[in-house]
């Protein structure tokens, strides 16, 4: 489930199953509805997962159905991803866990990543898992994954470790775990900061081309983003 607490003009939104935090067509609906509203009302917002992971990815138990439950909870996704990419405010993860295939895109998509010391991996299991990577989601990895790690961590599906991850692209910094949500809060109180108006439209200015490309990219899938 997607809980969001707003405070202090900060959003957090929490991916919390009670579990591994996975990916559904319903959890993806409501993070996007949540982001939506940190849009709204709020000036800085926060990603976090509940527990001790932050994102197993996507439901396996739907991955593995070729059907029309499959492309609904993978198109679904993928906004989801568009909208983390596109979100006009500073947008900041706090990772305390394992973040795995869609857990790990979500982190790419992120402005700044905060992870903490711990013994957990995080990675891309995509062709270990035998599927593909589509356009989008080459997009992300373009923009945001350090190509020395293209064919290890993304062709390859080798997991990194907490300290790997900062070199790979998918963290910034690693803070002590009792550290972790205080850090995320300092960033997003000082980042919000910023002129609110002017840092979404140099995002979008910056990030102008591969939003293009994954706006038009969702649209093939019968997704519009307006």
């Amino acid at each position: 489930m997607i809980s969001l607490n707003i405070k202090d003009d900060i959003a957090h939104i929490e991916i919390n199953d009670g579990k591994a935090n996975v990916i559904t067509k319903d959890v993806g609906l409501a993070f996007i509805e949540a982001l939506n509203e940190a849009k709204e009302n709020a000036k800085a917002t926060i990603v976090s997962g509940g527990g001790d992971k932050f994102s197993a990815g996507f439901d396996l138990s739907v991955v593995k159905d070729t059907g029309q439950a499959q492309f609904e909870m993978v198109s679904t996704g993928f906004n989801l991803l568009y909208h983390l990419y596109s979100h006009p405010q500073p947008l900041l993860a706090a990772c305390n866990g394992h973040a795995i295939g869609m857990g790990a895109f979500i982190l790419l998509c992120c402005d700044n990543r905060v992870g903490m010391q711990g013994d957990y991996k995080i990675g891309l299991p995509e062709t270990a898992g035998g599927m593909p990577f589509t356009p989008l989601l080459i997009t992300v990895l373009r923009e945001r994954l350090n190509p020395m790690f293209h064919t290890s961590a993304a062709l390859q599906s080798q997991m990194v470790d907490p300290k790997t991850a900062i070199k790979a692209g998918f963290l910034d910094m690693l803070v002590e775990p009792d550290q972790l949500m205080g850090a995320v809060q300092m960033g997003a109180t000082q980042l919000m900061q910023l002129p609110h108006g002017q840092y979404g439209e140099n995002k979008h200015m910056i990030r102008a081309k591969p939003l293009a490309e994954m706006k038009a990219q969702l649209e093939k899938l019968g997704i519009k983003n307006d």
